[in-house]
């Protein structure tokens, strides 16, 4: 873990850790976000996993590139919970990486702790989004293999299958798993080998030999294979462990058009409310468009009695939100359902129906819900915001999340800067979001300026904030603001400016990226 990632937490630390550093397009990348706590009791306010995409262009203009950082994944993964002194907090996290992705490109993973009244803790780590196309696909992660490969010759393409080392195993698993996503390859003759590792091995090489298991047979399964996945499923062994239980979720959504229906209805029925969201979950990342069922169960999780079972219903029924009736539902629902994480749900439900012809219903929905008492619901509008398109009323919805009382609200929506490049013309409202009262809206206000104004125009904005508000605040804000643009010149000279700081870490750190620019 680097400087950023331990600086100013009040004690308290972030670590994160990827399942893989290696995920196949489609594919659901999963992990663990460690928390340590501080020196005193802490509110933990948000627990945030973003999916960043560094996306490099060449420039006619110029023979330096254009270098510009998306969002693409924005996923909470616990909310307003205790963070006492000394401790440690585990939050396990999945989210399905999407498809269309650019497979030379770089991408991260990006932890970020919301604690009020310190320093944010983050962390962050590469990862490699393999495509068909990626280049060396050829070889290692996409063989050459045609037909179906007898156990022998996948136990030599993949020999740390055969490895005692658990961190070798757990490798092998995971580009066994990337591996198998190439329709080219068939490996079903290697079932009963991770059979032996999902009985056999430690508790995190069952759990990626089953998600390997459940990947290579994936349109291939047959019926021995959905009573092999019952019969984990029955198994209180399997059910204490909330990992393996997930993976089983997993794997009888992948199967769930090719028999394992019923047991996707079980799972959707399960006692614990924790399973029925994981299989609604599972249902929307995971299950083919070919199981017909699946919108038949998502309807009925949508009115589960647990609000979390019909937020994740939600979520996996927002597929639909190009349908007029789909659409007026969610709508519906965001007023009328008790729960604010449904309503929150609804409203990032409908935040692309705009490109459907619902534009008008989006955005009035947006503004009726301004005055919404619930702050997540408000942050949700904040957090879906960049989504919206070119609009007078944009301007009114943004000014509104950036004035609201809570500074939870305002900081999301400060943060959204970043993302909204395509809307120069809101980049007024964030200028005045610089001089919020509260300094860490007003840090995350300034991280958007160069997206907003243009790097020259915000280079300057950047040297006059720091001399007429030299705090350190101020000096982390500017420093988030350059630190991705430092092939620019103006950007690069704001980075020299603040590598003379007198803030030690803002200085070590300018140092640092300059040095690696």
């Amino acid at each position: 873990m680097g400087l950023l990632d331990k600086m100013f937490g009040g004690g308290t630390n972030l670590e994160l850790r990827l399942d893989t550093d290696k995920i196949p397009e489609g594919g659901t990348l999963s992990g663990t976000v460690t928390l340590s706590g501080g020196k005193k009791p802490l509110k933990l306010t948000a627990l945030k996993v973003r999916l960043v995409y560094v996306k490099v262009e060449k420039r006619d203009d110029s023979p330096l590139p254009n270098i510009e950082m998306q969002v693409l994944l924005d996923n909470t993964i616990v909310a307003n919970a205790d963070l006492p002194p000394a401790s440690l907090q585990k939050y396990d996290f999945s989210f399905k990486v999407p498809t269309g992705t650019d497979p030379d490109g770089e991408y991260r993973v990006q932890a970020t702790a919301d604690i009020p009244k310190v320093k944010d803790p983050s962390a962050e780590a590469k990862l490699k989004v393999i495509s068909p196309d990626s280049a060396g696909a050829s070889k290692g992660i996409f063989s050459r293999l045609t037909g179906k490969s007898s156990e022998d010759e996948i136990l030599a393409q993949f020999p740390g299958l055969m490895s005692s080392d658990e961190d070798e195993q757990t490798e092998a698993l995971s580009d066994l798993t990337c591996a198998a996503y190439d329709d080219d390859n068939n490996f079903v003759n290697i079932a009963g080998h991770l059979g032996r590792m999902m009985a056999n091995g430690s508790a995190e090489v069952r759990a990626a030999a089953l998600q390997a298991w459940g990947t290579v047979l994936n349109n291939r399964a047959k019926p021995e294979h959905i009573q092999a996945l019952s019969s984990m499923a029955a198994d209180p062994a399997v059910a204490s462990d909330r990992r393996l239980m997930s993976e089983v979720v997993a794997v009888a959504a992948k199967f769930a058009e090719e028999g394992a229906g019923p047991l996707v209805q079980w799972f959707a029925q399960h006692p614990n409310p924790e399973v029925r969201r994981e299989m609604a979950d599972r249902l929307r990342f995971d299950a083919d468009e070919e199981f017909m069922d699946k919108r038949a169960i998502l309807t009925a999780l949508a009115n589960d009695p647990d609000p979390g079972v019909r937020a994740s219903a939600i979520g996996g029924l927002s597929e639909h939100n190009d349908e007029a009736a789909m659409v007026n539902e969610f709508i519906q629902r965001s007023f009328s359902d008790p729960s604010p994480e449904v309503q929150a749900a609804c409203i990032s439900a409908i935040t692309l129906s705009h490109h459907y012809g619902f534009a008008e219903q989006v955005f009035t929905t947006f503004q009726q819900h301004l005055g919404n008492q619930h702050v997540k619901v408000r942050k949700e509008l904040a957090d879906s915001s960049h989504w919206l398109p070119a609009d007078p009323r944009l301007a009114g919805i943004v000014h509104a999340l950036l004035s609201d009382p809570s500074a939870e609200v305002r900081r999301s929506m400060a943060w959204q800067g970043v993302n909204m490049s395509e809307h120069g013309e809101l980049a007024e409202l964030f200028m005045r979001a610089c001089d919020d009262p509260d300094e860490e809206v007003a840090q995350d206000a300034l991280k958007g300026m160069g997206r907003l104004l243009g790097f020259d125009r915000a280079a300057q904005f950047y040297r006059q904030r720091l001399a007429t508000h030299p705090t350190e605040s101020t000096y982390w804000g500017v420093y988030y603001g350059v630190c991705n643009d430092l092939e620019e010149p103006a950007a690069r000279q704001v980075m020299q400016q603040l590598a003379q700081s007198q803030f030690a870490d803002v200085a070590s750190s300018a140092r640092e990226s300059l040095m690696d620019a």
